[in-house]
Order: C-alpha cells, then sequence, then structure tokens
C-alpha cells in the first residue's frame, strides 16, 4: 500500500528534527536530503552569514607620555574588550589605515580562544609622545579576516576607531617669566602692604602644574604667598640699615617628591630697592633783624 500524503509529509518533518538536533550537538552535517543543500567539504560557510566585527564603532584607550617603545595602551575597566570574537579556522590582522602621520603606533593582534584581541602599542624609534603638543590621537582601524590554513584571500574586513588618550606625566619644571624682577619701595611702606607679585607656568596637569612659591633662604622683612606669588612686607625698612634686598624665589610643582622638588623648581630674583624718607619739617633758626626807619 502506497505511504499516504500524511506519512510522507510526516517523515520529512522527522528529518528536519534530526537534522536540528544534530546540528544542535555539533555535527555540521549528519544527514543529506535532496531537499537540504549542505556547501562542499572545507567550505567556510557562516562567514557571510556571522557578522564578524566589532562590538563598538569607537574604543577609547590611554597610555603616558613619554612612554618607551612597545608600551600598551590600556583600556578603561568599564569598556568592553578591544577585538573580533572569530572561529578558529580564522585569522585576524589588524592594521592602522589613517591617524598616526607621525607613525608613533602599531597594531597588534592576539588571538585566546575565540578572540582576536587588539592593542595598540608604541613603536620603537626616536619619536616620543608629548602631551603638551597632542594630547589625543584618533586612529582608525582594520581588521582583515582570512582562512588560516590556505593562502586563500581575505573573506571580510571591517573597522573601528581607537581614540588614545595621552596622559600627562611630570616632565616639565615651572617656568618665570620674567626671571628677574626689580621694584623700589619707600622705607616707610605700611606692614603687610603688597610689594609685588612673581609668576611661573607649568605646562603639566593636575598636581604637576599646580605651583608653590618660597624663598631660597629665609627673610625677616618679606613674605610670599605660597600659590599666588604675591611678596608682602613683614618688618618695617629702614633705608640707614639696609638699602637694598636681594630674594630669590623657588617655585615648584606639587607632582614633585620632597627629594627632587628643589632639582626640579624654577627660581626668580627680586631686587627691592629702599627709597630714604627725606624730612622736610625742619625749621632753621635764623635771628631776626628788623627794620626801622630813623
Amino acid at each position: 500500500m502506497p505511504p499516504s500524503a500524511d506519512g510522507a509529509s510526516g517523515a520529512r518533518i522527522a528529518i528536519i528534527i534530526l537534522m536540528v538536533l544534530a546540528r544542535a550537538l555539533g555535527d555540521p552535517a549528519p544527514y543529506n536530503n535532496k531537499n537540504f543543500h549542505e556547501p562542499p567539504s572545507g567550505h567556510v560557510s557562516n562567514v557571510k552569514n556571522v557578522e564578524y566585527r566589532f562590538a563598538h564603532s569607537i574604543y577609547n584607550v590611554s597610555i603616558p607620555e613619554n612612554s618607551v617603545g612597545k608600551t600598551i595602551a590600556v583600556q578603561p575597566s568599564y569598556e568592553d574588550r578591544l577585538g573580533i570574537t572569530i572561529t578558529p579556522e580564522l585569522d585576524v590582522k589588524y592594521r592602522i589605515i589613517s591617524g598616526d602621520k607621525e607613525r608613533l603606533f602599531k597594531a597588534d593582534e592576539r588571538i585566546v580562544g575565540d578572540f582576536a584581541f587588539l592593542a595598540i602599542r608604541t613603536r620603537t624609534g626616536n619619536v616620543i609622545l608629548n602631551r603638551e603638543k597632542i594630547d589625543e590621537y584618533r586612529l582608525d582601524i582594520r581588521a582583515s579576516i582570512s582562512r588560516r590554513d590556505s593562502k586563500s584571500k581575505i573573506i571580510v574586513e571591517t573597522d573601528t576607531l581607537v581614540v588614545v588618550k595621552v596622559l600627562d606625566t611630570n616632565d616639565l619644571s615651572p617656568l618665570f617669566y620674567p626671571t628677574e624682577y626689580s621694584i623700589s619701595v619707600p622705607e616707610d611702606t605700611p606692614l603687610h602692604k603688597s610689594i609685588i607679585k612673581v609668576t611661573a607656568e607649568d605646562a603639566d596637569l593636575g598636581i604637576n602644574g599646580e605651583i608653590y612659591y618660597s624663598f631660597l633662604e629665609g627673610t625677616d622683612y618679606f613674605a610670599v604667598h605660597p600659590t599666588s606669588g604675591l611678596i608682602t612686607l613683614t618688618r618695617p625698612l629702614k633705608f640707614t640699615d639696609r638699602s637694598v634686598h636681594e630674594l630669590v624665589v623657588v617655585a615648584a610643582d606639587r607632582g614633585s617628591s620632597n627629594s627632587n622638588r628643589l632639582s626640579q623648581a624654577s627660581k626668580a630674583k627680586v631686587h627691592i630697592k629702599v627709597k630714604q624718607k627725606f624730612n622736610l619739617s625742619i625749621f632753621i633758626d635764623i635771628p631776626w633783624k628788623g627794620f626801622y626807619r630813623e
């Protein structure tokens, strides 16, 4: 008795169910049927079906300025890992296609399991990162995916943007401009009056750029404000005791340790001349002789 239509339909459903179960268990092609065509052996069938791409269009990494060669930029802990998930039969090569005119960086790949990590590192050479010159680089990265066991052409290419933030290091010392100051003040200048202000600048960021002022040698006549550089009078001046005061102001940033703070500091000379006060209320006693007419 020939099989009914319902029986044929039921057999076809059973074959489909068996194929789904086999695929779930890891067998790529357990059954062959004229209604279900499988690709030839060795063909990477899922390359076009699965999206091999970066999870994000933009990634952020950071690296200290003045880093030596082969220093790897670090991702923030809150960001997804940088790279592409692949299958074992594929290989990935990363390269920088734009954003690095000076050729400071190199894109390396490191495959761990099913993930091809992208590492941005500094190249070996004489050119170094200088945050005060450029504090951010925007690198366009291209991933080329190909078959690992053959010499076939690239199968898939995908791009992403990696923003490299150059971190500040305390590589600069404060600088005075000018380096010498001169002023004349009367000897009757009142106490705590502002005399002169010195100024230094540091291009570093944060505490590395915060400047503290002090005198190289102590003085009883003047004080300098530690953060503003304003010099004030703390003791009465007297021309006959001292007509000129020579001061040296030191500017050091907070990022320096106590041991090397003075060696990284900048110095400025301050010349303060005391102007003598003249007492004009001097009366000359001259005998008066009147004139009279005889």
